[in-house]
């Protein structure tokens, strides 16, 4: 299982967060890369991107809250936070034998796309994990 598919699971697996942004299995509104239905607001997407490998690999996950809603863009953003901002003695667990270290958030921004009128909000995690062999 790659982290990005460990990381959709983890986000789509969290009742709360499905039921803020209204993912079904039918109208996936959380996805990697691209979204399913750019007109199908809100919707998350997000993109991993490797940042130091080693023994214990690092990667920087970039997820995207796009929403005609500020507010409801907002809440949906608490959420994911919620779910990715932790440390292994807080909240340690494994996927499909990849060990999960830590999430940090460590930034993003919202900015308001005029041409579409929608909001969007970027929020930076680092990600450490470990396959386990």
């Amino acid at each position: 299982m790659t982290i990005s598919q460990i990381i959709h699971s983890l986000l789509v697996s969290d009742e709360q967060l499905v039921s803020l942004v209204g993912y079904t299995p039918k109208n996936k509104r959380i996805s990697a890369m691209i979204p399913n239905n750019r007109e199908d607001y809100p919707y998350i997407v997000f993109e991993i991107s490797p940042y130091e490998a080693g023994e214990v690999d690092t990667y920087r996950c970039d997820i995207r809250i796009v929403s005609k809603n500020v507010v409801e863009m907002e809440k949906i953003a608490k959420r994911v936070i919620d779910l990715l901002h932790f440390r292994a003695k807080d909240k340690p667990f494994t996927v499909n034998d990849v060990a999960i270290y830590y999430a940090k958030h460590i930034g993003g921004g919202v900015l308001y796309v005029d041409d579409l009128n929608v909001y969007e909000q970027l929020l930076i995690f680092h990600i450490k994990v470990k396959e386990m062999i």
